[in-house]
């Protein structure tokens, strides 16, 4: 009589569906047309700091570092607060309404994968373009914000220019991280997740104004702790200590881990009906 065979999960059948389903969603939403605005937003910060590299004139003093290490900083936020977060809302949040609206999201259900799995793999996918593009936005405004200026490889590698590079990539990463869950969940519980994500985009545009308690319910709040250098955010703003990274990273992936069990276990409860779409 042969022993009994333990019973456990199948993670190598996991990890292959998982690996699968990523590289159908990025060959299918992220490698088309459906790139095309994605990319353009993602080049709009290169594109001002290029056009102000190449231009003459467009810098008083090219030997003042702290100009560009100022200005970038000022640039940093529009890629943040505008880029990224835009870029999140498109990509995240039409990740199973597309799904829904192409009317393709039952051949996922009839197919011998968890649901659980295919929030993860989509969820993933999601971060892999946002990343990627957001990432490289992020690396290509920070050089061309100091391509007009002398002395930049001294700066970049012995006066810190490097790191202030790592810290503001850090600061995309989480970004990604934290409002791609956001937005994953919000596809799920709305119609149109582009209302409650203006709602988000006007919370997180006056977290400057909140008091310390209600700073801590945003992304921007703790995404903002790696900026290098503070922004100057007026006089009216509430001023509150930066919390440490110990605190910054972990809670964002709390918070995206939370939003993605939600997702998790919405889609178990979904069915289909495309006439609601």
């Amino acid at each position: 009589m042969s022993a009994p065979v333990a019973e456990g999960r199948p993670w190598g059948l996991w990890k292959s569906q998982l690996l699968s389903v990523i590289r159908l969603e990025l060959k299918k939403g992220f490698l088309g047309k459906r790139s095309i605005m994605l990319i353009l937003l993602a080049l709009q910060a290169p594109f001002i700091l290029g056009l102000r590299a190449i231009l003459p004139g467009t810098v008083d003093d090219p030997a003042n570092l702290l100009t560009a290490t100022q200005g970038f900083s000022v640039a940093y936020q529009f890629i943040l607060r505008m880029v990224v977060f835009l870029g999140c809302v498109t990509i995240f949040g039409n990740l199973v309404r597309r799904e829904v609206m192409d009317r393709s999201l039952h051949y996922y259900f009839l197919s011998p994968i968890r649901r659980e799995l295919l929030v993860v793999a989509k969820y993933l996918t999601g971060l892999i373009a946002a990343v990627t593009l957001f990432s490289a936005s992020t690396a290509l405004s920070f050089f061309l914000a100091y391509a007009p200026h002398t002395g930049v490889q001294r700066f970049m590698l012995h006066g810190g220019g490097l790191g202030h590079l790592g810290s503001y990539l850090v600061a995309t990463v989480l970004g990604c991280i934290g409002y791609g869950a956001v937005f994953l969940a919000f596809g799920f519980f709305f119609k149109n997740p582009a209302i409650p994500a203006l709602l988000v985009f006007g919370w997180e545009g006056i977290n400057f104004l909140l008091p310390p308690f209600l700073k801590k319910i945003s992304i921007i709040h703790y995404v903002q702790s790696f900026c290098p250098v503070p922004f100057d955010q007026g006089p009216l703003a509430i001023l509150t200590a930066a919390p440490p990274a110990w605190v910054s990273i972990p809670g964002v992936l709390l918070v995206s881990a939370v939003l993605l069990a939600v997702s998790a276990w919405k889609i178990r409860k979904m069915e289909i009906n495309y006439e609601e779409a």
